[in-house]
């Protein structure tokens, strides 16, 4: 970074003992950057199924509709009602899944 005048390097190691886990801007108030893994379980019935882990960051909303899909593909059947947060409420995601049922 000092011979190049940088001040950021991607795929940065950021602990020598755990040189996967790097840090995410997420922009939120309290804290503007988190650490760790992002995950997005799928719970059915008190189990609960890992569809995605990723020490990247990526927004969970525009991945929504293949976790319906996988969730047809492991089932046999859509679920009958989809919980989520505000990341998942995109006006695309809205606007397909009026037509799951």
């Amino acid at each position: 970074m000092y011979s190049t005048n940088t001040h950021s390097v991607a795929d940065r190691i950021v602990s020598i003992h755990q040189p996967h886990v790097r840090p995410m801007v997420r922009g939120k108030l309290a804290r503007k950057v988190e650490f760790g893994a992002k995950i997005h379980l799928s719970l059915v019935d008190r189990f609960s199924y890992l569809d995605t882990i990723s020490w990247d960051a990526f927004h969970e909303g525009k991945a929504m509709m293949d976790y319906i899909e996988k969730f047809r593909l492991r089932f046999g059947h859509y679920p009958a009602e989809v919980l989520g947060d505000k990341a998942y409420c995109t006006r695309e995601n809205r606007k397909t899944s009026n037509g799951l049922a």
